[in-house]
């Protein structure tokens, strides 16, 4: 892999991840539901600027019409509900790693709807994700909880996958840039209606600077300023090398949550967060591994 492919992928998921944290931060001054419908307001038109000086033409079939919208609900207009709510209640770390489930909630989808055969070597990586998960909720410690913001998230999570799912049956008709403006609108008029109360009831004057910087950030980075990037790697460097990058998202929200959150951050939790990023390296990295053609393999001489 290129180190100009390599920075720029480093790039995406350190804004990803920081994103989390400063969002986490705001909450402390403005509400969940009005910063999430303020940011669909401004949004969409963004992508749209960017799609013209990309030179791209925004044209939608009317076949397609039911898949984008069902798009649009699992990218955005219900995803970032139980995403920006799940972050609400818990902490930025526990966001983040959570949050990273979504490959391998996509492969369970994908084999419900047989879609794509999965290989057993999946499955045992989603198994320790989900072991890992289990750890990191203190399971194995003696404090298991169900914390409301893991839950949303996890939710965020499956749901998301829903998009991954729905997403790959567009982007032959549709280019990244195209698909991401569409699903933003259609996102936008599902998020913006359910926060106009919050928009309305907001105390602007009592805002800081900070807060509005957090809001540029929040509006330009996440989505307009980073998938772009992220696609372009994946033409670089292919979809299975380039994913194993959002595994560090976790681990910088993490070490970015002790000192702009003053978090702290329990053995257990680290210990679990490693088993579930392990698991979560196997259930992608190791896509074209077959158990039973290896342990074939094995027991040929010993069959013969």
């Amino acid at each position: 892999m290129r180190f100009r492919v390599v920075v720029a992928l480093l790039y995406v998921v350190a804004a990803w991840a920081l994103n989390t944290v400063l969002v986490k931060l705001v909450f402390t001054q403005i509400s969940p539901l009005a910063f999430m419908a303020l940011r669909f307001v401004v949004m969409p038109p963004l992508a749209l600027v960017l799609l013209r000086v990309a030179g791209e033409r925004l044209a939608i079939e009317r076949r397609d019409v039911p898949l984008l919208v069902a798009c649009g609900a699992c990218g955005y207009g219900v995803y970032q509900y139980f995403w920006m709510l799940g972050l609400a209640h818990t902490t930025a770390f526990a966001s983040a790693l959570l949050g990273s489930l979504a490959p391998v909630f996509t492969l369970i989808l994908l084999a419900l709807a047989k879609v794509e055969r999965i290989r057993g070597i999946r499955w045992v990586g989603a198994a320790i994700a989900l072991l890992g998960v289990a750890m990191f909720e203190g399971a194995f410690a003696g404090r298991a909880t169900v914390r409301l913001g893991d839950a949303l998230t996890l939710a965020a999570a499956l749901i998301f996958a829903g998009y991954n799912v729905l997403s790959a049956r567009l982007l032959s008709r549709y280019s990244p840039l195209c698909l991401v403006t569409i699903t933003l609108w259609i996102g936008a008029a599902m998020i913006v209606p359910g926060g106009l109360w919050a928009i309305v009831h907001t105390p602007y004057a009592n805002l800081t600077w900070q807060v509005w910087a957090i809001f540029t950030y929040a509006v330009l980075f996440p989505i307009l300023l980073t998938y772009p990037v992220w696609t372009w790697a994946i033409g670089k460097a292919g979809a299975a090398r380039v994913s194993l990058f959002s595994y560090l998202v976790p681990v910088i929200a993490g070490l970015l949550s002790i000192p702009l959150l003053g978090a702290t951050i329990a053995p257990y939790e680290i210990a679990g967060s490693l088993v579930c990023i392990c698991g979560m390296i196997v259930a992608t990295a190791l896509s074209r591994f077959s158990i039973a053609e290896w342990w074939a393999s094995r027991t040929l001489g010993i069959e013969r």
